[in-house]
């Protein structure tokens, strides 16, 4: 398993104002610079490395992570795509003030042969958006036709972001587990309890995945006992960085 980098902020909502931007706090801006960094140690020399976001559980600030980690990589100069595949609750695209239709779950049902992105107004970034929410998501993400498309977009971007509906509620992320470079885990401060982080790093690793690191929200909690275990925890991933972007 590779080195793990460990990050705390504490977005948690799909908030378009939370979205990273050239006014964002130095500190926040600093915070995704750090991840990026230790993210592009994780290639191991791929063309196009391909991160999946998830959580144990709702409400754990997955989404905006995911776009804000892409947004870092966009603003450094990479092509970067961001696929909604959280067809169950999707959300990327009123971050963005995207339209969803014509979307993951089309092309992958065999609705449409045309891969459709959105540009945004980030440079260097377009969104996958995910759809009409699907009466089969997981069967759709273990297709031949995800392989397809996961094939096509390591040929013409610099790295993709997927973002996953939670791994405790549904198997949907982990059947990227051998097809992408590894998982990114974000987990909150007084909404994730211990055990279900346990439970996720479990699934994950029972499936034989990387987990790349972790993002702590809301590192400003009290709760010292679940902030003892994070670093417990993840001291053993090689990486423990101290920062909060403030639970706003």
């Amino acid at each position: 398993m590779s080195k793990k980098m460990s990050k705390k902020a504490a977005l948690h909502t799909t908030d378009p104002k939370k979205l990273l931007k050239n006014t964002s706090a130095f500190s926040v801006k600093e915070a995704y610079n750090a991840i990026r960094t230790n993210l592009l140690f994780t290639q191991h020399g791929e063309k196009c490395p391909i991160f999946v976001v998830t959580s144990p559980t709702a409400n754990n600030g997955k989404t905006i992570n995911s776009a804000n980690l892409a947004i870092s990589f966009a603003q450094m100069g990479k092509k970067t795509l961001i696929i909604d595949a959280d067809m169950r609750n999707p959300s990327l695209h009123k971050l963005f003030s995207l339209h969803s239709k014509n979307g993951l779950s089309e092309i992958l049902a065999g609705l449409t042969d045309n891969i459709s992105v959105s540009k945004t107004d980030v440079d260097n970034l377009s969104v996958l958006t995910a759809g009409k929410i699907p009466p089969n998501p997981t069967e759709l993400l273990a297709s031949d036709r995800m392989d397809k498309l996961l094939g096509f977009v390591r040929e013409h971007y610099d790295c993709v972001f997927i973002d996953t509906p939670p791994i405790n509620i549904v198997t949907d992320a982990t059947v990227f587990a051998q097809k992408t470079t590894g998982y990114i885990v974000i987990v909150k401060t007084d909404t994730t309890k211990v055990p279900e982080v346990k439970t996720a790093v479990q699934t994950l690793e029972s499936i034989g995945s990387s987990i790349l690191g972790f993002i702590l929200n809301d590192a400003n909690s009290d709760k010292k006992k679940y902030y003892s275990y994070y670093r417990k925890y993840s001291r053993s991933y090689a990486y423990n960085y101290k920062y909060s972007y403030g639970n706003k």
